[in-house]
């Protein structure tokens, strides 16, 4: 089944005014990706982050920082959260959603055709996991992978935990998943945990969350919030959507800390 971007992930605003936020970690040079690092660099666990088409948002920043000092105190020792560039610089401009013109429609879905095109970043996300445990020396003891995606991201997930990549992923999260396919669900071999926002069709998901084949899955809907409201659609600046988006770090640092 061909799945297409929902009109939420175009559609959906985003907030202009956005608070700068001070981040915690690092940016790095690993295997030749530039990356951003949060947490302890001893761990033996990480989470590869797949980030929305807004890239390095504040948002996305305080929530890497966020799971990474949630998973600090584990048991099971702490992770990393990493966070590369895989648009090298570019993003998405917010004034490109909604496009209101002819040419911001074409420039986002130009975007969405190079920097975003899944047949060029899902091959570098598989490279750059496989990688990370092999030795270098920004994380040299990780042995265990989870991955995080966000709206754009979460097709990506998806795609990179399916049975077919080599189970590089022990664990996957989904906020927002775009372009949903039942069918493709099926194939994946890990536990996944998705995060719904009231935009997502809701019987597109329950399908997908059906066909998942491990019992080890977890979904949640959160009935208030918009498409990307734990990226970079989210508007801290409200506190009851900084509340639900809190919440959301929560599920998803409680699921990565089940199976990671």
């Amino acid at each position: 089944m061909a799945s297409k971007h929902s009109n939420a992930c175009c559609e959906t605003p985003v907030p202009v005014n956005v608070a700068d936020y001070h981040a915690q970690g690092k940016y790095f040079d690993i295997h030749g990706e530039r990356v951003y690092v949060a947490g302890d660099k001893t761990a033996t666990r990480a989470i590869v982050w797949v980030f929305d088409i807004f890239g390095f948002s504040p948002q996305t920043l305080r929530g890497a920082d966020t799971v990474a000092t949630s998973l600090s105190s584990s048991s099971k020792g702490p992770a990393a959260v990493l966070v590369p560039d895989w648009f090298d610089g570019a993003v998405a401009d917010k004034a490109w959603v909604p496009p209101v013109t002819d040419e911001q429609a074409a420039k986002l879905g130009n975007f969405i055709k190079t920097k975003a095109a899944l047949e060029l970043v899902v091959p570098r996300v598989l490279k750059f996991a496989e990688e990370l445990k092999q030795q270098q020396p920004v994380l040299p003891n990780v042995q265990t992978l989870g991955i995080f995606g966000f709206c754009w991201g979460g097709k990506l997930a998806s795609i990179a935990c399916q049975k077919s990549s080599n189970s590089v992923f022990a664990v996957a999260v989904q906020t927002s998943p775009s372009r949903a396919d039942p069918e493709e669900a099926a194939y994946i071999s890990v536990p996944m945990a998705l995060l719904l926002s009231k935009d997502e069709d809701l019987k597109t998901m329950q399908k997908f969350y059906g066909n998942l084949p491990s019992s080890d899955k977890f979904m949640e809907r959160f009935e208030g919030q918009i498409h990307g409201w734990m990226s970079g659609r989210g508007d801290l600046s409200d506190l009851m959507i900084k509340a639900e988006v809190e919440r959301g770090y929560k599920l998803a640092v409680e699921f990565f800390e089940k199976y990671l």
